[in-house]
């Protein structure tokens, strides 16, 4: 996992009505880079993509089967690429709650001090490992948007106390990150990320990039510097290292291939690049993947589907 420095994010509105959760089902050709924050918890659970996981300030993979907790206030995003068929989406269920969603002891209960170490500790945000106790909770957040408002609640419970029992959730980000959110810097943030999302597998034209964003390239530079902790060159890279790792678990394409195709000019390069944001070179991420890889999610209750954010109120 690759650490940042924050970037300034969007507050987020979670709109529950007189809901004390709200859980949907997040289906779309992709998940674009949109960083921000709420006060909510978020467990989300990956049903069909492949991408980047940010949250705070580290960078991390993610596919089918990826389970998160993010605490409050922890400024995240996913982003994926667009899918390779007209018939194929990304797919996600998402539940937000607030902590005093039950009442605002329930979680100091003696009873609740497992899980109440858990919401602590998704200050950092947590992924789950390839458990016993993260497949079930996995396989019931698969369930959850067709429970009634009641069963959600012992649903969310369940979900909870599974993943409270698992020994070694992942920290995702080194420590809290404080949301920076000055409307016109996540605006700024927004643009040039999706420029570079967009465009990551061509040689980038910074100096196009910030005749359209009304700045001179030095100062687009320094910005983007500031407000990531890397440079724009950097963050690129680690654009075009994801889109590998992706090619090089889900096609038999050579190694040598893979790198033209992400952008990178020379086989040299594209291995010393990903070695230093993987910790591994290419190679060594293919020969091991299959035996890591996590099982197919049961998908036979699987919601509806399509291009859409379907929301479910209890």
């Amino acid at each position: 996992m690759v650490r940042i420095a924050p970037m300034k994010a969007h507050f987020e509105k979670v709109t529950p009505g007189s809901a004390s959760l709200l859980a949907f089902e997040r289906v779309s050709f992709e998940f674009p880079f949109y960083w921000h924050y709420h006060p909510e918890f978020e467990l989300t659970l990956i049903v069909q993509s492949h991408g980047q996981r940010l949250v705070g300030d580290g960078i991390g993979d993610y596919g089918p089967g990826d389970l998160v907790l993010l605490g409050s206030n922890l400024p995240h995003s996913y982003r994926s690429g667009p899918v390779r068929t007209d018939t194929s989406c990304h797919r996600a269920i998402v539940i937000q709650f607030r902590e005093d969603c039950l009442g605002s002891q329930f979680f100091n209960l003696p009873e609740m001090q497992s899980v109440l170490r858990l919401l602590q500790r998704s200050a950092c945000g947590l992924s789950f490992n390839n458990s016993a106790a993260s497949r079930a909770a996995a396989t019931r957040m698969m369930k959850f948007l067709s429970c009634s408002p009641a069963q959600r609640i012992v649903e969310l419970l369940a979900i909870l106390v599974l993943l409270a029992s698992e020994p070694n959730p992942v920290a995702l980000s080194t420590n809290r990150v404080r949301p920076m959110c000055r409307v016109e810097d996540q605006q700024r943030i927004d643009a040039i990320c999706a420029h570079l999302s967009e465009h990551f597998e061509e040689e980038i034209n910074y100096a196009k990039l910030a005749d359209t964003l009304h700045t001179d390239q030095a100062s687009l530079c320094r910005f983007f510097k500031r407000a990531t902790g890397r440079t724009m060159t950097a963050y690129v890279n680690e654009l075009r290292v994801g889109a590998a790792a992706q090619l090089l678990t889900t096609t038999d394409l050579s190694v040598l291939d893979i790198g033209f195709r992400v952008g990178f000019g020379n086989y040299s390069n594209f291995n010393r690049q990903f070695k230093r944001i993987k910790g591994y070179g290419p190679r060594t991420l293919r020969r091991q993947f299959l035996s890591q890889a996590r099982p197919e999610i049961d998908l036979s209750s699987e919601p509806g589907t399509g291009d859409r954010i379907s929301a479910m109120r209890n």
